[in-house]
């Protein structure tokens, strides 16, 4: 009997997987992020539904991150802590 595999990825997820850089000035000083498109599209969603500027959400997980972990990190497990939050997982 043979199996057949659904494709890796649509063409849209694949899209959403390309690694773009942003520019950001936090607290007064520029710094750099890399984020696919689907984590970036996630913490934009955040900031809408907080009502708050995209600037002002990524201070504030720039602000509580370990140290340890990169900023695009931190941003990618907030959007899938965010994420799974509203899936109940």
């Amino acid at each position: 009997m043979s199996e057949k595999t659904a494709p890796l990825a649509s063409t849209t997820a694949r899209s959403k997987a390309r690694l773009r850089k942003h520019s950001i000035t936090l607290h007064g000083h520029a710094t750099s992020f890399s984020l696919e498109d689907a984590f970036y599209d996630i913490i934009v969603e955040i900031a809408a539904q907080n009502g708050q500027s995209l600037a002002s959400l990524i201070a504030m997980i720039d602000d509580e991150r370990d140290r340890e972990n990169n900023l695009s990190s931190s941003l990618r497990l907030y959007a899938l802590d965010w994420v799974l939050s509203k899936t109940g997982l």
